[in-house]
């Protein structure tokens, strides 16, 4: 990878006027899965990891922002090349600055770096057994003690082959004790306060055609209560969490691998949701989702990674049932996750594409 910010390559038109201008973060195109923004190194901008890998060991990256959007300044995460799903960021030790929780796919161990705090990492310990089929993990504090905890992911196939867990940290960024949370196949984990009493519940879709839940957090990190969502069958590759109707209430945004595109199913307040009903075009094929506010108009709006097919951007109209949809970026490859933030400090959001068989890219907002 060279050092230096590869060229514009598109300007595409979005919603309300605004427009966003396409960087490649990389030259080459390879088998990324994931990005996450945070300010590593405490300069008050917003950096860039880079989760690269997925089945085929490859070194993940640190991409530090110069205060402008530029990210010609970069560096491996260090240690060997694994196979990465995620690269959650998270302050794991309580020190203040941005830990780094590495998920990779069997046989490589899932990996835990501390910051040095100017975005240098060192690898500080493991967690959970090097042999799960790990997708993607998800950093959540669950039992209230501000530690954060990792949830991971596993993919067990139609079988259910495997389990998902919970690592819990013992308050100082290590994790020795995980506990099995599921039995269904997943690789992705949504964490939120679903039910509004203030812990963080978790949701697991079902990636594999088999039934999806809510898990209720009963406030010290235990999940007894299980909820059924959603139909028996599914096949959810991608989930996000947003109060899309403006009701104070996390909805529960998935991408349908059975039926196809983006759906929507808004919470009713009692740990239950009402029917799904798709949003965006139907037969997109939904590889990552992110909410955010997109076009400033203070309501969360939906974006949507593809693969092989361009992006699109959920304008939300604030109800939670009107988006206006509009196609972003090219068609190459899959987008396997997404970060949205501010990274050029201009009070527009961007987006970070983490892309298999097509470059990393930087989509950045303006007008």
């Amino acid at each position: 990878m060279k050092s230096a910010v590869f060229g514009l390559l598109l300007a595409v038109l979005v919603a309300n006027g605004q427009s966003f201008r396409s960087v490649a973060l990389e030259e080459t195109a390879e088998t990324s899965a994931n990005a996450s923004l945070g300010d590593l190194d405490g300069d008050g901008d917003l950096d860039i990891v880079l989760a690269k890998g997925r089945h085929w060991p490859l070194v993940d990256f640190i991409l530090l922002n110069d205060g402008a959007g530029g990210f010609e300044q970069r560096h491996e995460v260090g240690g060997s090349a694994d196979r990465t799903y995620t690269a959650a960021l998270a302050d794991l030790d309580g020190d203040a600055d941005l830990d780094l929780v590495v998920g990779n796919d069997r046989p490589d161990d899932k990996r835990v770096y501390f910051n040095n705090g100017d975005g240098h990492f060192r690898l500080v310990g493991t967690f959970g057994d090097s042999e799960w089929p790990t997708r993607n993990v998800t950093v959540a504090d669950l039992n209230g003690d501000k530690r954060p905890e990792i949830i991971v992911a596993n993919r067990g196939g139609p079988d259910n082959l495997s389990a998902n867990y919970v690592c819990f940290n013992d308050g100082t960024g290590a994790f020795p004790v995980c506990a099995m949370l599921s039995g269904e196949s997943a690789t992705t984990i949504a964490a939120g306060d679903l039910t509004g009493d203030g812990s963080v519940d978790l949701f697991v879709p079902h990636r594999d055609g088999g039934q999806s839940y809510l898990f209720v957090n009963d406030g010290k990190g235990g999940f007894d209560e299980r909820h059924a969502v959603g139909p028996s069958r599914t096949a959810t590759r991608a989930v996000a969490l947003g109060d899309l109707n403006s009701d104070g209430l996390l909805d529960i945004i998935v991408g349908d691998g059975v039926e196809g595109g983006v759906r929507l199913y808004i919470n009713r307040g009692d740990a239950s949701f009402e029917e799904s009903r798709t949003i965006g075009a139907p037969g997109d094929r939904v590889f990552a989702l992110a909410v955010a506010d997109l076009d400033g108009d203070g309501d969360e709006d939906v974006v949507v990674g593809n693969s092989r097919a361009p992006g699109a951007i959920l304008s939300n109209d604030g109800s939670g049932h009107g988006f206006t949809l509009t196609r972003f970026s090219d068609a190459e490859g899959a987008v396997y996750g997404l970060a949205i933030g501010d990274v050029n400090r201009d009070g527009v959001a961007d987006i970070v594409a983490g892309r298999s068989d097509a470059p990393n890219t930087l989509y950045l907002g303006c007008c």
